[in-house]
């Protein structure tokens, strides 16, 4: 993984952007888009999530990451405030530096892991948006760097986005953010997903890839 500190051939307007919130009452991935870039400050559409905007506040810590022509990118920062001009903004601080690694292909190996998923949402309460989880069981079908074929119970669309609970097998691992990207027919009355992460850090990816390449040895000497 690349540091990168002249990043402004990389950031520009109308760059959509996931916005990863890690804790506090609005944690999720949410889209969101480059508005504007002046001063010390990166202003960006209000996160949305299934086209429905959620207020996170200021003070707030996030992952900002996008792809763009050269590779996938992210950086960590600060929600500033809040900003009304033409149309409603967030002011993210820009950061030092952002970090670029390769959109490549990882390999997938075999496995079966039981995991947890947490399916994040809200729900309107007297006029107040709460934030909900609902944790279930899971089976980790195949996994590698970029996601996991998982099956579980609970029954999921393309594009909704869940939380891969992977500390049961990689402790130091925590938060681990995918979309559902494929949707596969039943299999012995359960669900199963092609998910894609798409919050990570790097050092954590990293693990699994680790994994991966031990797990391929251990099935070479089983066959």
């Amino acid at each position: 993984m690349e540091k990168i500190k002249d990043y402004k051939n990389f950031l520009q307007l109308n760059t959509k952007v996931n916005i990863s919130v890690r804790s506090g009452s609005y944690q999720g991935v949410y889209d969101s888009r480059i508005e504007d870039l002046r001063g010390d400050g990166i202003y960006i559409s209000l996160p949305t999530l299934k086209g429905v905007p959620f207020p996170i506040l200021p003070g707030t810590e996030v992952e900002v990451s996008f792809i763009a022509s050269g590779g996938r990118f992210s950086f960590d920062t600060k929600v500033e405030g809040r900003v009304v001009d033409g149309i409603p903004m967030l002011k993210l601080k820009k950061p030092e530096y952002i970090y670029r690694s390769e959109l490549r292909k990882f390999f997938r190996v075999d496995c079966r892991l039981k995991i947890k998923i947490h399916r994040l949402f809200f729900e309107k309460l007297n006029g107040d948006i709460i934030f909900k989880v609902n944790s279930y069981d899971a089976l980790v079908k195949d996994i590698s760097g970029g996601g996991v074929r998982l099956q579980t119970e609970i029954e999921l669309v393309e594009d909704d986005i869940i939380q891969v609970d992977l500390t049961d097998h990689f402790p130091t691992i925590n938060e681990i953010f995918g979309r559902v990207v494929t949707v596969f027919p039943k299999v012995d009355k359960k669900y199963e997903y092609g998910v894609e992460f798409i919050s990570i850090r790097e050092r954590d990816r990293d693990l699994i890839v680790k994994y991966v390449f031990r797990r391929q040895i251990e099935l070479k000497k089983l066959t």
